[in-house]
C-alpha cells in the first residue's frame, strides 16, 4: 500500500459537526428526498472546511469530522478550525431559511472543536488515513452536549484561540471516559478589533496552572476594589523568573474577559531592547490595539489611530466628537505618531514638556471614559522593562484627581524593581510568587499527560525543578525531545538536567542544526524579532559555515528553521507586526533567549549586531534609532552608534523625554571618545 500521508503523532484541532433534526426527517420523508438535501448540505459544509485549510476526515452519516493540524499543520490551526465552525453556523441558517425543500427549516447545526496530541494514520482494508485518540474522542463527546446553533470548544482550543474570539463560558461537563469535570466555551463571534497584540501556538504540551487559586483569589478581590475605587488600583505580581508571573496575568485577563462581557481590557509588554525608546511601553499598547504598523502608510496609520481613538472617546457621550481630534493628536505625540499642522499641538511647538502635561492629562480623560462605558483593565507584563517616560505616565495616573477613574492596573515585576520606583511601590498591593509545591501530585495535575507515569518520576522532576513552574515545563517538554527516559518494565529517567540554564541548553541542542542557528540568529535581535532581521544576519554571515541547509534557498531555511521553533514551543508568531509585511515572533522566555545567544560564538557577534543595526536603520521611525546604536555599539561601529544615539537623543527631545535625552547624550559623548 502506498501511503499518501505519513504516520506520525501530530497536534490538531478535531472539528465534529452534526445535522440536528435529520433523524427526525428521515422518518417523515422518502430516502431519495433526505438523500439529496442531505448531500446540499455537505456540499456547502465540506466546501468551507477545505476553503479554510481542514482535512475532511470522514463523514458519518449526518455528522462530519475534520481536521486541522494533519496531515499537514500551521501556525494557526486551531483559529482557522474556530472560524470554519463559525462560517458553517452561519452558512447553515442562510441554507435553512432560503432552501425550498421540505423540511430544510428544521435542521439545525452542532459543532465542537478539541485541541491536541493524535495519531495519524492508516486503518481498515482499504487503508482509510484518519485521525484517532482521546482528542477525537472528546471532540466527538462535546459535539452531542452542544446546543444545536452554537459552537463548542475544550479549554485546550480556547488557550490557543483567546483574544481573537468572545467566548461564554459553560457549567463543566461530565464527557464520558473523563474522572474530572472539562471546562467549555462557546464561541459568540470574532472579535474584530483585537485589544491586544496575540502570538500565535500551533498548541502542544497540555499544561495548566496549578497551585495558584489564592493568587487569583486575591486579583479577583483587587478587581473587585478596582470597580469602586476613584483611582486605579495597582496590583504587582511579584516574583523570580520563570515563577509564572506571566501566566498568572494571562489566566486571570481571559477568565475576566469571559465572564465580564462589557470588560475593557488593554495590553502592553515592557522589553529590555526598547527601554530607551521614549513611551514605547504605551506605543505598543496603542500600536496593538489599533493593529498600527510602523512601515505602513502614514495616512492609513493616522487614520486608524483617530478612528480608533475617537471610538474610545465617545464611549462615555456618542454624541460628543468635539475634542477628539485634540486628544487623538496630544497622545499620538507620545508615541510618535505627529501631525505637523495640528491647531491643537501649535502652541506647544517649543515647550515640549507642557505639550506632555497636555497629553498625560488627556491620556488620563480618555480611560476616565473607557471606565464609564464598563469594567477597565491595564495588564502590563513584564513592567521592569518598561521605559522610564512610561513609568511615569503610569504614576500620573496613580495621583488622586477630582474625576474618579475606576481601574485595575495589573502588572509583573522581577524582584528588586520596586525599590527604584518609591511611588509605585507605595501604591501596590504585592502579590508575591512563591515556588509550586514540590511533590508529584503538583506535576500531574500541571501536566495531565504524565498521568501515566510513576509517582518516582514525577517527584524526581519536581524536585529538580524546585518549584519554578518554567523549569518543570521545559523538563518535560524535554521528555519528548530527548532520550530521558527508558521504557521497560518500570521507566525510569536516565538524566536530568541540573539547572534551568542546562535545560534550555539541552532543548536547544535537541533542534535541528538550522533551527538551533535560527535560534542563535534571532537572540541576537532580541526577545522579539523579525523574519527580515534574522536574513539580514544569515546574509551577513555567509561564509561563516554556521547556517548549512539542504534547503534550495536562504529564506526557505529560515522558514523551516523559525517553523521548528515555533512546533517546539519556544518561539510564537505574532497576529500582524510592527513592520509591515515583516513576520514578528517573540521567544517564550526572556530566559530562553538569553540562553540561545550565550550559545553564538564571540568571533561573529559584532558581525550580527552589525547586520541587525543595519537591518533596523533602515527604518524611517526614529522611535528605533536608540535600538539601531545599541546593535552598532555592540558591532563596535562607533561612529554609527554615537550618530543614532545622538538622533535618538533628538528624537526624545521632542517628545518631551528631557532625561532620557540626557542619559543618551553622555552615551554620545562617551562613543565619541572611542572614534
Amino acid at each position: 500500500m502506498t501511503l499518501r500521508y505519513p504516520e506520525e503523532r501530530r497536534i490538531a484541532t478535531v472539528m465534529f459537526a452534526d445535522i440536528e433534526g435529520f433523524t427526525t426527517l428521515s422518518n417523515r420523508l422518502d430516502f431519495e428526498e433526505v438523500t439529496d438535501l442531505i448531500k446540499e448540505v455537505w456540499a456547502r459544509v465540506d466546501a468551507l472546511i477545505e476553503a479554510h485549510g481542514g482535512y475532511i476526515d470522514k463523514h458519518i452519516g449526518d455528522a462530519v469530522m475534520a481536521v486541522w493540524g494533519a496531515p499537514y499543520g500551521g501556525e494557526d490551526d486551531a483559529e482557522r478550525a474556530v472560524q470554519t465552525a463559525l462560517a458553517l453556523q452561519t452558512a447553515m441558517a442562510e441554507y435553512t431559511a432560503q432552501s425550498k425543500r421540505d423540511g430544510a427549516n428544521t435542521l439545525r447545526l452542532r459543532v465542537a472543536l478539541n485541541t491536541g496530541p493524535v495519531l495519524a494514520g492508516y486503518v481498515g482494508s482499504r487503508g482509510e488515513y484518519t485521525m484517532m485518540g482521546d482528542t477525537v474522542n472528546v471532540a466527538s463527546r462535546l459535539e452531542h452536549l452542544a446546543e444545536p446553533g452554537t459552537v463548542v470548544v475544550s479549554e485546550s482550543t480556547y488557550r490557543l484561540v483567546r483574544g481573537a474570539f468572545r467566548f461564554r463560558r459553560l457549567a463543566p461537563m461530565q464527557v464520558k471516559g473523563k474522572t474530572s469535570l472539562l471546562s467549555t466555551f462557546v464561541v459568540e463571534g470574532p472579535i474584530t478589533e483585537p485589544s491586544r497584540v496575540r502570538y500565535r501556538s500551533p498548541g502542544g504540551l497540555e499544561t495548566y496552572m496549578v497551585a495558584r487559586d489564592a493568587e487569583l483569589a486575591r486579583l479577583t478581590e483587587l478587581y473587585h476594589r478596582a470597580r469602586k475605587a476613584k483611582i486605579p488600583v495597582l496590583a504587582i505580581v511579584r516574583g523570580e523568573p520563570g515563577m509564572g508571573k506571566s501566566r498568572l496575568l494571562m489566566e486571570f485577563a481571559s477568565q475576566l474577559e469571559v465572564d465580564e462581557p462589557a470588560l475593557n481590557s488593554f495590553l502592553a509588554r515592557g522589553l529590555a531592547q526598547a527601554n530607551r525608546s521614549p513611551f514605547h511601553l504605551w506605543k505598543s499598547l496603542w500600536y496593538g490595539r489599533f493593529n498600527l504598523s510602523e512601515t505602513g502608510p502614514l495616512n492609513g496609520t493616522h487614520e486608524k489611530f483617530s478612528r480608533g481613538v475617537s471610538s474610545l472617546w465617545r464611549r462615555a457621550d456618542s454624541t460628543e466628537t468635539s475634542a477628539a481630534a485634540e486628544v487623538t493628536h496630544f497622545i499620538g505625540s507620545l508615541i510618535g505618531l505627529e501631525w505637523p499642522d495640528s491647531p491643537h499641538l501649535a502652541p506647544f511647538k517649543n515647550d515640549p514638556q507642557a505639550r506632555v502635561e497636555r497629553a498625560f492629562a488627556l491620556c488620563r480623560e480618555l480611560l476616565r471614559r473607557v471606565s464609564a462605558s464598563g469594567p477597565l483593565i491595564l495588564v502590563i507584563d513584564d513592567l521592569h522593562w518598561a521605559d522610564e517616560d512610561s513609568l511615569t505616565l503610569l504614576n500620573y495616573l496613580m495621583e488622586p484627581n477630582s474625576q474618579p477613574l475606576p481601574m485595575l492596573i495589573l502588572a509583573s515585576v522581577r524582584p528588586g524593581f520596586l525599590r527604584h520606583q518609591p511611588a509605585l511601590n507605595d501604591a501596590a498591593d504585592l502579590v508575591s510568587l512563591a515556588p509550586l509545591p514540590v511533590n508529584a501530585k503538583i506535576v500531574a495535575e500541571a501536566y495531565p499527560t504524565l498521568n501515566a507515569f510513576p509517582d518516582s518520576i514525577l517527584t524526581e522532576l519536581a524536585q529538580r525543578a524546585e518549584g519554578n513552574p518554567y523549569f518543570l515545563e521545559e523538563m518535560v517538554k524535554g521528555l519528548s525531545q530527548d532520550k530521558t527516559i527508558v521504557a521497560g518494565d518500570k521507566m525510569t529517567l536516565v538524566r536530568l538536567p541540573p539547572s534551568l540554564q542546562a535545560t534550555l541548553q539541552a532543548r536547544l541542542d535537541a533542534l535541528s542544526s538550522s533551527a538551533r542557528t535560527v535560534a542563535i540568529m534571532a537572540a541576537v535581535v532580541g526577545r522579539v524579532f523579525w523574519v527580515g532581521a534574522v536574513l539580514a544576519i544569515a546574509r551577513q554571515s555567509a561564509g561563516t559555515g554556521l547556517l548549512t541547509s539542504a534547503s534550495p534557498s536562504l529564506e526557505q531555511t529560515i522558514s523551516e528553521g523559525l517553523a521548528e521553533l515555533v512546533r517546539a514551543e519556544m518561539a510564537f508568531s505574532r497576529a500582524g507586526s510592527v513592520f509591515a509585511g515583516e513576520q514578528e515572533y517573540i521567544f517564550k522566555h526572556s530566559l530562553l533567549r538569553d540562553a540561545a545567544y550565550e550559545l553564538l560564538p564571540h568571533k561573529y557577534r559584532r558581525l550580527y549586531h552589525l547586520a541587525v543595526a543595519q537591518w533596523l536603520a533602515k527604518f524611517t521611525g526614529a522611535d528605533f534609532s536608540a535600538m539601531a546604536a545599541e546593535h552598532y555599539e555592540q558591532a563596535e561601529k562607533w561612529t554609527d552608534a554615537e550618530h543614532y544615539y545622538r538622533k535618538a537623543a533628538d528624537y526624545a527631545e521632542t517628545r518631551g523625554a528631557t532625561e532620557v535625552a540626557r542619559e543618551l547624550r553622555i552615551r554620545t559623548g562617551k562613543l565619541r571618545a572611542k572614534v
